[in-house]
């Protein structure tokens, strides 16, 4: 492959901004939207519209590449070869939120290679910031994000939707999870999986848990929080594109709260992956 992976997420970087402009501009207009699965799961014109155009970058970015987006699907024949780029697109990451007309949503474009997730980048188009990241360094707007070691004051913020809305009723599990997470954390629920794992990423959240995820919600954000020096488990891994899994992230100083969700979420499943 003679593009690096840098050179790839320039490419997916830039796209995902103009998808970001196009979603800008429709932002609190008339739109027509449909259900997918669940009343809650929907999807506009403008997503189907913003993923064409990232498409139409990607597929030229690199030969081979295949493309896996929320409302396409993937489109590549071939075989998967062991350096050819994987990309993993979700046009609007927090529809209900765009829809509802709350300006908390995100391009995320995640891209893995042989397997292992390489680098990603999510783009709030509303607060115009792109996160970015390849050969294990994040940048926001350019600026490289630090490694963060040390815990701010207590309690961890964590970036969690569960009980999902429109899931089945509560398990042993999400009431382990519920009351672990009341009990060691202020939590708050924001629509949005790529923007919560690009918060743990930035230092403005400590942890991000959700259930009832496709592997495009995921993809970038593991990337960028991995490449922070914080810690990543899904179930199952890498998270599938025709069911739903769960992950949970966190910042560095908080491995132990990590590894606790992740068994709450998943008794005996989960195994930590970089």
């Amino acid at each position: 492959m003679t593009s690096t992976v840098r050179d790839l997420i320039d490419v997916a970087a830039q796209s995902a901004v103009d998808a970001g402009r196009l979603i800008r501009q429709r932002f609190g207009g008339p739109m027509e939207a449909s259900t997918k699965e669940a009343a809650h799961d929907v999807v506009t014109g403008t997503d189907l519209a913003a993923e064409e155009l990232i498409r139409a970058a990607l597929g030229g970015a690199a030969a081979r590449s295949t493309v896996v987006g929320e409302e396409g699907g993937r489109q590549h024949d071939a075989t998967i070869g062991a350096e050819d780029p994987v990309w993993l697109v979700d046009p609007i990451d927090g529809t209900y939120n765009f829809v509802r007309g709350i300006p908390f949503f995100c391009v995320s474009i995640g891209l893995r290679i042989g397997g292992h997730t390489v680098g990603g980048c999510v783009y709030d188009p509303m607060r115009e910031e792109l996160f970015t990241a390849a050969d294990g360094c994040a940048w926001l707007n350019g600026v490289q994000l630090p490694v963060r070691t040390a815990a701010p004051s207590a309690p961890p913020l964590v970036l969690c939707d569960i009980p999902n809305a429109g899931g089945p009723p509560a398990t042993t599990e999400t009431d382990l999870l519920a009351a672990l997470l009341t009990a060691a954390a202020d939590v708050r629920r924001l629509g949005s999986s790529a923007l919560a794992l690009a918060y743990v990423a930035a230092g403005r959240a400590d942890l991000a848990a959700n259930a009832d995820v496709y592997d495009w919600d995921t993809a970038a954000g593991r990337a960028l929080v991995t490449a922070t020096g914080g810690g990543y488990l899904s179930h199952p891994d890498p998270l599938p594109t025709r069911r739903r899994g769960s992950f949970v992230a966190w910042a560095p100083a908080y491995p132990t709260l990590g590894r606790a969700v992740g068994e709450a979420l998943h008794p005996d499943c989960f195994a930590e992956t970089r």
